[in-house]
């Protein structure tokens, strides 16, 4: 796979006009460990300008004599002098190479770490206040700049989540894109889109292959744009983290991402794939198989015996998993009133069990119901999966207005019917159609 360079157009133009320059001062490129210091070089190196110099590289180690060494008395050319992770020289050796710089002798380029590794004192300060000296930080890449990456790796658009969750997943570091991309091998799981290329589907767990350390970002992204409601950009790191071994950590949000897509057969196939007793013995996980049941694929009483034999005194929110999921679909009402609160989850659930009882016949008791559910969902995933928030407000905004309540649920809605960012609006789109299917799914041969 060919690892294109994309971006630094600023800073690349920058070294360029500087070696056009009749007497040009130090070339400092600072940035992160991993920003593309050295490839930044290499590429200056392949200019038209470079071409004008005799180019002298020197290892960080050289010391002062290295360099008087390597440096001919009387260059036909200007020499054009570099020094990569030149933060690792000698403060003599950099005083060396200022020395030359101001006898006219070379040109000086080195690079040097920024940020909370960079040494300190840092012995490229002397070369930071020379005259002409020129100073080049790299940031990280810019979403458009990872997607411009993943282009010229795909052979086509990429889909704008595909290019953010990436970029997330990075923080747009090239040395860590890199890895994924080529040493994970995600290049090559880009797969053809109706609406671009995107990472390729999983629907099975996958063991982690090989020794080397999982790339814990990727999940720390993931799980963040899951409590964020960015979903898009979720499942898109979901596919990335299973690809990479590590769809165990992300099973939560891969399940419940699948179903949100309207893909029941699809996250069954995933939760059945976990190893042995993962699913019942994870809360969240049997959520997704129960939601799966009773509206994915149309069986509710499946569902309730489900979390009946998954439940144990250790994880009583599966009462009130049950509860809900009945009240949801209307197969079990007389449930609803008698679970136990004795945690967050288990009051949540049960709370939203018993508005979902009395959502059209009682929708002032539903409210109340409602506005508790919501205000312990408040403060983050301490219960709930991240999609509830929405839909017990969308539920909320249909229980006011059936109890002629329309002012408060006009105040409600504005913003969350607008469809504004984070406002949740599509994901309660998405739950209300999950919630009110009936196996419409065909499985796959």
């Amino acid at each position: 796979m060919e690892w294109n360079f994309v971006g630094r157009s600023q800073q690349l133009a920058s070294i360029r006009a500087a070696l056009r320059a009749a007497r040009p001062g130090p070339i400092v490129i600072t940035g992160e460990p991993g920003s593309g210091r050295s490839s930044l070089v290499e590429q200056a190196l392949r200019s038209p300008e470079a071409a004008g110099y005799d180019v002298v590289r020197l290892h960080a180690s050289v010391t002062a004599a290295g360099i008087a060494g390597r440096v001919p008395s009387a260059p036909v050319r200007p020499l054009l002098l570099v020094v990569d992770d030149a933060h690792l020289s000698g403060h003599d050796s950099l005083l060396a190479l200022r020395e030359l710089g101001r006898r006219k002798v070379g040109t000086v380029i080195v690079t040097a770490l920024s940020g909370e590794q960079a040494r300190r004192p840092d012995p490229t300060d002397c070369l930071r206040f020379e005259p002409g000296t020129r100073s080049l930080a790299l940031p990280p890449f810019t979403v458009g700049e990872v997607a411009a990456l993943l282009t010229s790796l795909a052979g086509g658009h990429v889909r704008q989540a595909t290019a953010a969750a990436l970029h997330a997943a990075t923080r747009g570091n090239a040395a860590l894109l890199r890895e994924l991309l080529v040493g994970r091998g995600l290049g090559a799981r880009l797969s053809r889109a109706h609406d671009g290329w995107e990472i390729q589907p999983v629907t099975e767990w996958r063991a982690r292959a090989g020794t080397a350390a999982p790339p814990l970002h990727l999940v720390e992204a993931t799980w963040q744009a899951w409590s964020g409601l960015a979903f898009d950009r979720a499942y898109e790191l979901c596919k990335a983290a299973a690809w990479c071994g590590m769809g165990h950590l992300v099973a939560v949000p891969l399940a419940h991402l699948l179903l949100l897509r309207g893909r029941p057969y699809d996250s069954m196939r995933f939760l059945d794939s976990l190893p042995a007793g993962v699913v019942e013995n994870t809360p969240h996980l049997a959520l997704a198989r129960a939601i799966n049941l009773a509206c994915g694929l149309g069986s509710p009483a499946a569902a309730g015996d489900f979390l009946r034999r998954a439940g144990s005194p250790s994880r009583p929110m599966y009462d009130a998993y049950r509860a809900w999921v009945l009240a949801l679909t209307g197969a079990g009402a007389e449930s609803a009133a008698r679970v136990e609160r004795g945690d967050r989850e288990s009051a949540l659930f049960a709370h939203a069990a018993q508005a979902m009882v009395a959502l059209r016949t009682r929708p002032q008791e539903a409210v109340f119901h409602l506005r508790r559910a919501l205000a312990l969902l408040a403060g983050g995933m301490g219960a709930g999966p991240p999609w509830l928030t929405p839909h017990l407000t969308a539920c909320l905004i249909d229980a006011l207005l059936l109890a002629g309540r329309e002012a408060e649920a006009t105040l409600l809605a504005t913003g969350f019917h607008g469809g504004e960012s984070g406002s949740g609006w599509d994901v309660a789109v998405a739950v209300s159609m999950v919630t009110t299917a009936t196996a419409a799914e065909t499985p796959a041969a």
